[in-house]
């Protein structure tokens, strides 16, 4: 799914992940659900977040205002990773694709 939000502006990110071999995968008590925002796949990180409450498989990941404050506008790469209690690590893309993007845009600033 890819996203877009106004720079500066707040926002969710509800995600109920599938893995391709398994199915759904219901996101559960002890895995860490990590959303990491990158230029491209092999540069710099420059928004991680992550959750550990999850509700029905559900994951919220939050995203404030101040996370992008000081990212330009223009179009992004992010990936889902869930790490489990046991340590398995499972990416999550959308069937067919190798990429999510996450798009930001021109935002007001603060008294403009």
């Amino acid at each position: 799914m890819d996203i877009e939000i106004n720079r500066r502006d707040t926002g969710i990110i509800p995600i109920r992940p599938t893995v391709k071999e398994t199915g759904d995968y219901l996101l559960e008590e002890g895995t860490t659900l990590y959303f990491t925002l990158r230029k491209n796949k092999d540069s710099t990180i420059l928004l991680q977040k992550s959750t550990t409450e999850f509700e029905d498989g559900w994951g919220v990941i939050q995203i404030d205002s101040s996370d992008t404050e000081n990212i330009e506008e223009g179009t992004y790469i992010y990936d889902l990773v869930g790490i489990r209690a046991d340590g398995t690590r499972d990416t999550f893309l959308p069937r067919g694709r190798d990429s999510l993007y996450f798009v930001i845009k021109r935002g007001v600033k603060q008294g403009q």
